[in-house]
């Protein structure tokens, strides 16, 4: 991520007609941080990109990916889908938002890390199935959960949880959001 990616988020917000603050307030991101960003001075975590974007009416899929390389379908060639990550996850967008698809889709790699992931609340139907390594699945008021390869999970919209790798390997699990996130 780079200078490029800042500039697109500051365009983004100008047109929304939102300062730094309101964006900030919206995202639950530090203004400093948001500033930072678009000045091409920082790089945000993708979780910090997610809160940026879902503020400002959008999301992953439709900021990285350009409807001239977002496939047609029913086929979406690998070589179209996108690929972003930072030093905690990748990500690679197997299905995005876009006419006719109803939902979004993604190769998730989650690597191992000294701190936990922030609980996030979606406004969708996150589900997933882990190919390789082992998730801890954290449900808020229920306790944590070990989800292996082959196993899937499910959690409703709207309520709070968060995922992360146990051990030195990462984990590779594909999730799927409906309605797609935004």
């Amino acid at each position: 991520m780079d200078a490029e990616l800042g500039h697109r988020i500051q365009i983004l917000r100008k047109r929304s007609g939102l300062s730094l603050r309101q964006l900030a307030a919206r995202s639950g991101v530090a203004a400093g941080m948001i500033s930072y960003v678009e000045r091409g001075q920082s790089s945000p975590s993708l979780a910090t990109l997610q809160k940026i974007l879902s503020a400002l009416g959008t999301d992953l899929g439709s900021f990285f990916v350009s409807s001239a390389g977002s496939g047609r379908g029913p086929v979406f060639p690998r070589e179209q889908m996108q690929v972003v990550s930072d030093r905690e996850r990748a990500y690679t967008m197997l299905l995005t938002r876009q006419p006719g698809i109803r939902l979004e889709m993604f190769d998730e790699e989650l690597r191992p890390s000294r701190r936990k992931p922030e609980f996030e609340t979606l406004g969708c139907d996150v589900a997933g199935y882990v190919l390789s390594g082992s998730l801890t699945l954290e449900v808020e008021g229920r306790e944590k959960q070990s989800v292996r390869p082959g196993d899937a999970f499910y959690v409703p919209k709207g309520t709070s949880h968060r995922g992360y790798a146990v051990g030195n390997q990462p984990v590779r699990l594909v999730t799927v959001y409906h309605p797609p996130r935004y």
